[in-house]
């Protein structure tokens, strides 16, 4: 997250979805979950939104609809697994959608510090956006 000066604050250090530590911590949850897919399933349902984002990345590439910034362990974790079932992308796709409709959702502080004109808020609106084409397609 950038302070008022472009310094961006520890923690966050990119608008892609692994792009933060919370993300790669939840990530390390994945990999050690007995049932990724419910543990999936439950961030969807109650994550924050940095888990969100990371799960829905996830989804994502396991559906063969990974983007150019998805973290390389999130690949190498994806490599070989089933595809998602389509109703569990859906779900990651609506929770993406809730995310860009309640402006108070964790992320868009983060990214709107500087105002919605601001390019780092504008690219993370557009990441999310992207990631719920992949996950619909």
């Amino acid at each position: 997250m950038r302070h008022h000066t472009g310094v961006i604050r520890m923690g966050t250090w990119s608008t892609a979805g692994f792009g933060n530590d919370e993300a790669l911590d939840w990530l390390g949850e994945l990999q050690e979950a007995d049932d990724p897919l419910a543990f999936i399933q439950e961030t969807l349902d109650s994550g924050s939104t940095e888990g969100i984002v990371a799960a829905s990345e996830v989804l994502a590439v396991l559906a063969g609809q990974g983007g150019a910034d998805v973290h390389p362990h999130a690949i190498d974790w994806c490599a070989g697994k089933a595809a998602p079932p389509a109703a569990l992308r859906h779900a990651a796709a609506d929770a993406l959608q809730a995310i860009l409709d309640d402006p108070d959702a964790d992320g868009h502080d983060t990214w709107a510090e500087l105002g919605e004109d601001d390019e780092d808020y504008l690219a993370w609106l557009a990441n999310l956006k992207s990631l719920q084409v992949r996950l619909r397609g």
